[in-house]
């Protein structure tokens, strides 16, 4: 019978290594917007959160893993769900890099917001209704 590896793993471990596991390395990280996003763990490599740059809005710092010793690499989204920047300091993102996104994904969805100033925007998890 083939049984789901986590299943088998967490299986053999006693409850305060399990719960010890889910909070060092989280299945889900909250972000600013109120999602729930899936972090995805590869061996070998650091945590990747996949979130819209919309859902990011008001958060200064990349959220970490392992008790704040582990950044996670963002994927940051644009409207269509593919990557548009990816990064491991979000404060650099939107000091130096978000302005020239903003420009460019602007035109291309004027339903959603780009706020000059992401540091204080209201995160959302929706575009805006005309």
């Amino acid at each position: 019978r083939r049984a789901p590896l986590l299943d088998v793993l967490q299986g053999a471990l006693s409850y305060p290594q399990r719960e010890a596991v889910r909070r060092e390395a989280p299945e889900r990280l909250t972000v600013p917007s109120g999602s729930q996003i899936r972090i995805a763990y590869e061996p070998g490599r650091p945590p990747v959160l996949a979130a819209r740059i919309q859902e990011m809005f008001g958060l200064a710092e990349t959220p970490r893993v392992a008790a704040g010793r582990v950044p996670v690499l963002l994927h940051l989204l644009a409207p269509n769900g593919r990557p548009q920047q990816v990064t491991h300091d979000l404060r650099s993102f939107w000091e130096t890099t978000y302005p020239q996104v903003r420009k460019e994904l602007a035109g291309r969805y004027p339903r959603h917001s780009w706020p000059q100033d992401p540091w204080n925007a209201a995160p959302q998890r929706r575009p805006m209704r005309r």
